[in-house]
């Protein structure tokens, strides 16, 4: 049995509450279709707080021997600016490879186009189904698959505006719990068809791969 324990830098409430479901599943996909043995996949040992890049690096190698794998999250903000955030995303990595020689592989990067709801967007069932709402997607201006998500200048507004047409404009609901159950029932296969996801599985691919419990990916 193969027990791969992570941790995550998050950058906010909601983005924690939807990648603390959808990085296990993930990972338990992967590996039933890929691995090389029986693997426990339990939620984050550990969330990491730390913005500061030299603290992010200091937090992380202290408890190092915890975990195996390391998630850094970062939205986009849009094509324009992926150059700076990826950078800066990486230099996350660097840092700790720097200060306790942590494989940069096992440091994975997370960068959804434009905003976290961009996924969470990208399979349109799930969020209906998250709602409560029987009708089309397409009824409350939802995109109809994933690629049509990550085109979305504002996907936080247009999930906003689904839940706004279901719930009411003066119900208030809880964005955490949501996310947390859209993550829990969208549909992988779904997710791959929006690019930076596949950007991502590939990335966590060769990180479970560095880890010997999955066959490397064929070139």
């Amino acid at each position: 049995m193969i027990y791969l324990s992570w941790a995550a830098l998050c950058e906010g409430a909601s983005d924690r509450a939807y990648f603390e479901v959808l990085i296990p599943r993930l990972m338990q996909d992967i590996s039933d279709t890929h691995g090389l043995g029986k693997t426990d996949i339990p939620g984050p040992v550990m969330m990491l707080t730390s913005r500061s890049i030299q603290q992010f690096a200091k937090e992380a190698c202290e408890a190092k021997d915890s975990f195996c794998l390391v998630f850094v999250h970062a939205d986009t903000g849009g094509r324009n600016l992926e150059a700076a955030i990826e950078a800066r995303s990486c230099a996350y990595c660097a840092a700790i490879k720097d200060l306790c020689a942590w494989p940069l592989v096992r440091c994975v990067v997370i960068m959804p186009r434009t905003e976290t709801e961009s996924w969470v967007l990208a399979d349109p069932a799930a969020v209906t189904a998250a709602l409560g709402f029987t009708g089309s997607p397409a009824a409350i201006g939802l995109p109809a698959n994933a690629r049509e998500a990550e085109r979305l200048a504002q996907p936080k507004a247009a999930l906003e505006t689904a839940v706004r047409a279901v719930r009411g404009k003066n119900r208030r609901f809880n964005v955490q719990q949501l996310f947390s159950l859209i993550a829990q029932k969208q549909s992988i296969a779904a997710l791959r068809h929006a690019p930076s996801f596949v950007d991502f599985e590939t990335s966590l691919h060769e990180a479970l791969a560095d880890l010997r419990c999955v066959r490397a990916l064929a070139i």
